[in-house]
């Protein structure tokens, strides 16, 4: 048998000491032994999850960095590629306002994280009360989920518990992508789930009147890491759809935001514009998210313009 070895592991060479990795390893250990292992390497050349990094948290935890998100419906992984490429700190993928769901959303999450950069899954509102629905986005590799039309405290208990493990929520375990299966580098299995404890991502929207009312209760639910004010569904709330910039919105907006600082948990809203991002980050606004298909809208019809002035220009030189 120590015969055979030597020649299995003769075989291999140079070319195990420097392809293996670490699934490689699982399987030898029933062939080889801890010591003739050791010659094998340790590390994985491929990118940790993000969540083994923690930077988007620690960032919105610190209540001052801006955090800039991108809201997309796409399962378009070179946009999500490209939006990471353009230095937008975390994909928002809306799995409310379109029809993808955790296995069309996967690919986009993995396409972001190729590029280094989080995402963050809005799921629609009623099944956070279903953890294992929730699961599923985080089993894809979200980093975390953003709750909307969080209205009770109860709803941001819920969602809390459904993104964490016991003892702080309800999570249900096994190896995902976000713990990489149990391979490669992270520690075991418990020093994992700390991490994930640690570094996970939960996010609540106000956008109702009946939310904005119930707010302090909202706000007492330890674990919640950032509160998003949604003006276009709270325009509609208070019989002004769409009206978004209308006084009477605005007032609101930054009067949730208030509170919410003053409760020490950082808050965020929409931004369409530059002058958006700069209205909302002087009044202490910090988790800001654009529009992907605004962003698309807004470039195809600056181009489209663009071509129509020149023709007609033509046409009027001509004459």
């Amino acid at each position: 048998m120590a015969q055979l070895i030597r020649r299995q592991m003769s075989s291999v060479g140079k070319t195990f000491q420097c392809q293996c990795q670490p699934y490689h390893r699982l399987l030898l250990r029933r062939h080889f032994c801890p010591s003739q292992l050791s010659a094998f390497p340790k590390k994985s050349p491929f990118r940790r999850h993000s969540l083994a990094d923690g930077t988007l948290r620690e960032k919105i935890l610190s209540r001052t960095k801006p955090v800039v998100g991108v809201v997309t419906g796409s399962d378009d992984c070179d946009q999500a590629e490209i939006l990471a490429l353009l230095g937008y700190d975390f994909i928002w993928a809306d799995a409310e306002h379109s029809t993808n769901d955790a296995a069309t959303f996967e690919k986009v999450i993995l396409a972001a994280e190729r590029r280094g950069v989080p995402t963050l899954v809005r799921i629609g509102y009623g099944y956070h009360r279903v953890i294992g629905h929730v699961q599923k986005f985080l089993g894809a590799g979200a980093q975390g989920i953003i709750l909307p039309q969080c209205e009770t405290a109860d709803d941001a208990r819920m969602i809390v518990e459904a993104v964490k493990f016991p003892p702080l929520g309800r999570r249900g375990l096994a190896g995902e992508r976000w713990n990489a299966w149990g391979l490669g580098e992270g520690g075991g299995l418990a020093r994992r789930v700390r991490t994930s404890n640690d570094h996970s991502v939960v996010g609540i929207i106000i956008e109702s009147l009946r939310g904005v009312d119930a707010l302090d209760d909202i706000l007492s639910v330890k674990g919640i890491d950032f509160v998003f004010v949604a003006p276009t569904d709270l325009s509609s709330d208070m019989g002004l759809p769409g009206q978004i910039r209308h006084l009477d919105v605005v007032a609101i907006v930054e009067e949730v935001g208030t509170r919410v600082l003053s409760a020490g948990i950082s808050s965020g809203t929409l931004v369409l514009t530059a002058e958006d991002y700069a209205y909302w980050r002087a009044r202490g606004f910090q988790v800001m998210s654009a529009v992907a298909q605004n962003m698309f809208i807004d470039g195809a019809q600056g181009m489209m313009k663009g071509i129509v002035q020149y023709e007609k220009a033509e046409e009027t030189s001509e004459w």
